[in-house]
């Protein structure tokens, strides 16, 4: 793990020393104490003139080890960096006056001390103070709703995949696959990555869940036994945490997905 601690502190460093630079936070695993080697460094910098992150990031890595590979903005507007080592680095590049979308932050994990880089007025750490006094969104997880997501995404991917669109019935697949996640951390009681439920899933969930987990995977000649055994984990879960499943509804999707399945398998 050596090597992204040294990335990290490198980094840091280059973001204290530039004048540019108003204020600056890190994020992610190496900031929440669940870091490793295959960890991502991933930055908030504000600014008061507008900085180009990959001119930033390969003029701050000149004269060290690392040497930028590749750069691409990703899907949600972030520009994402790949390095020497497959080290990766997330540099969101934003003016000083955006410093309150800190506010939006869900509160899980964020641990301020470890977070800041750079507070040049102490706005940042009064924001992120403001954030960490939250309850975190575990707290107020939302169970009905996300039974109510997880059946929706189980209706569009069996009248996808009974369309004979397999290759989009598997990507559909992904979002039952999460939203079952979410069901099982509750059943469970282990809450610590509810928004982003798989990870950690490994170490936090039971052996039986993940058993469970694994049949509702597979590949694309897979997906009649993915979607029913989803189907079957659902009314499982659903049951087991007292939450509400329309009666027509579940006699529709059990013979459809389950073989019909008795109506009483439904909470």
């Amino acid at each position: 793990m050596s090597a992204v601690l040294n990335l990290d502190t490198h980094l840091r460093s280059a973001l204290r020393r530039d004048p540019r630079v108003h204020s600056a936070l890190a994020y992610g695993s190496l900031t929440q104490g669940t870091g490793d080697e295959y960890s991502d460094v991933e930055y908030y910098v504000w600014s008061n003139e507008a900085i180009d992150a990959a001119t930033w990031l390969r003029q701050a890595l000149t004269g060290s080890s690392w040497t930028v590979l590749h750069a691409v903005t990703n899907d949600f507007g972030t520009p994402n960096f790949v390095l020497t080592g497959l080290k990766r680095v997330e540099l969101h590049t934003r003016p000083v006056a955006a410093r309150p979308e800190v506010l939006d932050w869900p509160s899980d994990h964020l641990a301020p001390e470890r977070m800041l880089v750079k507070d040049a007025d102490g706005h940042l750490a009064a924001l992120l103070a403001q954030v960490a006094a939250r309850p975190p969104a575990s707290a107020t997880a939302d169970a009905q709703g996300t039974l109510d997501r997880l059946v929706n995404w189980l209706c569009f991917g069996f009248n996808v995949l009974a369309r004979g669109e397999r290759v989009r019935a598997l990507e559909l697949l992904g979002w039952v696959q999460g939203s079952l996640l979410r069901l099982a951390r509750l059943q469970e009681g282990s809450m610590s990555y509810w928004l982003n439920a798989s990870r950690r899933a490994e170490s936090e969930l039971s052996g039986a869940a993940l058993e469970r987990y694994a049949e509702v995977t597979g590949g694309i000649n897979d997906l009649e036994r993915c979607y029913a055994a989803a189907w079957t984990w659902t009314l499982e879960l659903a049951h087991a945490l007292g939450l509400h499943l329309n009666t027509e509804l579940v006699q529709a999707l059990s013979q459809c997905l389950s073989g019909a399945l008795p109506l009483d398998s439904a909470p």
